[in-house]
């Protein structure tokens, strides 16, 4: 059964119970947050930490600091979905192979930042955002029952690379660790390979994890034991506050009971991430009568997107585009960047153009829906334009409408022909409808070169 029908109750009964609240316009059903979207992330912690007048647990609302607008849906999607879940992961997390362990911080711990971080990865799947998924199982299973298994333990789940160069053979490594004055030690040899002669120059290394018994190479799976402890556990209490912020909505419950329904949700899956097969499958292109030559262009249109998102999911270099000043001059006086110079520019600061990120700029998430349903029903429509002359008059170039609202995106064909100019259109579209958001111009989509 799959993972999106077997959660599915618990998600729509709490969706279902903040509708029902948010029915009677009571301002203590919402939650409302108030940010700038420079700085989306820093800001969204601090007032969501802030907000006194309302529980998390209510129905998020979420307003953008100078811009009209009511939030229906979109606006928390965006910043669930475009800065705060992304941000949890980079700023609170250590990456590793198999999913990140909480990065060891007694200051944000202190802070309660780390229970802040439960609450929104709780609010963000209750309220149908993305899902958290980016944990490594042990971790994960800590946050489910509140106690550290010893027997889900060994070296390989170690991350911290202090202790990882600690455990394993590493020439020439500098530790450094912060006790009343840094204290640095330069090793050619550590635990797994040391001597009787070099495990000795460790001494104090093992002594801080905790281990006191004599310090011999005969005793060099106890010591490796130690670390291993040692480096787990300085994550507990972190991992506990989390936890403590997981207890919204019921989620803390649904994660003991069914820990392995709700595992997908926190540890990395591939079919959680959305890759270019998934978009080109709820693509609904509207294309003309069958036979005839727009219904010809269109589908080569398709196909130039199909080849752009599989070239991005590759990894591979997209053209560089023009500066922030260059896009603001842009912006402002509606002049034609394109061209030869463009590519040789400097990439604008701003997000970095991935699978993900093109899908939430056409509809405001990057993520596979989370229920069943919702996925089912998760379309993006592709609709197409042939005369956008008789709309600008004689122009070099259109730039695509994105309607993320009903998830739409309309292409100019004449602008979008060859496989060239259809990618050097979508990624200046795409970052200069990033820069427009700084710059508080009208909508790139608008945007005709004269």
């Amino acid at each position: 059964m799959h993972l999106q029908v077997e959660i599915g109750d618990w998600l729509e009964d709490s969706i279902r119970w903040r509708e029902d609240a948010a029915v009677t316009g009571r301002e203590w059903c919402h939650f409302y947050i108030a940010v700038s979207r420079q700085s989306m992330f820093e800001r969204g912690l601090v007032q969501w930490q802030r907000q006194k007048k309302a529980s998390p647990a209510n129905q998020l609302r979420v307003l953008f600091l100078g811009e009209a607008g009511i939030d229906t849906r979109a606006l928390r999607k965006e910043f669930l979905t475009g800065k705060m879940i992304a941000g949890i992961e980079q700023k609170f997390f250590e990456k590793g192979s198999n999913g990140g362990r909480p990065n060891y911080s007694l200051s944000d711990l202190d802070k309660g930042h780390f229970r802040t971080v439960g609450e929104i990865m709780a609010s963000s799947l209750a309220q149908g955002e993305p899902a958290p998924n980016f944990i490594v199982l042990w971790c994960y299973k800590v946050l489910c029952t509140g106690y550290l298994n010893f027997d889900n333990l060994d070296k390989d789940s170690v991350g911290d690379a202090q202790y990882t160069d600690l455990l394993t053979r590493s020439p020439h490594t500098s530790l450094d660790l912060f006790l009343d004055t840094t204290i640095r030690w330069s090793v050619s040899f550590q635990v797994e390979a040391a001597t009787e002669a070099t495990i000795q120059s460790l001494t104090e290394e093992i002594l801080i994890c905790g281990y006191t018994g004599l310090i011999h190479v005969e005793k060099r799976e106890e010591i490796i034991w130690s670390i291993v402890l040692h480096a787990h556990l300085r994550l507990l209490l972190i991992l506990l506050q989390i936890r403590d912020g997981l207890k919204l909505y019921g989620l803390l419950e649904i994660m003991a009971k069914h820990p392995g329904i709700c595992q997908p949700l926190f540890v990395p899956r591939l079919e959680m991430k959305a890759d270019a097969d998934f978009i080109i499958s709820v693509c609904q292109a509207d294309f003309s009568e069958r036979g005839t030559n727009r219904e010809h262009l269109e589908v080569t249109l398709m196909n130039h997107l199909q080849d752009f998102l599989q070239e991005l999911e590759q990894g591979k270099p997209q053209m560089r585009l023009l500066t922030e000043v260059q896009a603001q001059v842009h912006c402002l006086t509606v002049l034609s960047l394109r061209g030869p110079t463009v590519e040789s520019e400097v990439e604008a600061s701003g997000p970095q153009l991935t699978v993900e990120a093109f899908l939430q700029w056409i509809t405001g998430q990057g993520h596979v829906p989370v229920l069943q349903e919702e996925k089912i029903r998760f379309k993006v429509n592709v609709k197409f334009e042939h005369h956008c002359e008789s709309h600008f008059g004689e122009h070099r170039i259109c730039y695509p409408n994105v309607a993320a609202c009903i998830n739409t995106i309309t292409f100019h064909v004449k602008h979008m022909t060859s496989f060239k100019y259809f990618k050097e259109v979508l990624v200046e579209a795409f970052h200069l409808a990033s820069l427009v958001l700084i710059f508080k111009c009208r909508p790139v989509s608008a945007y005709t070169d004269f």
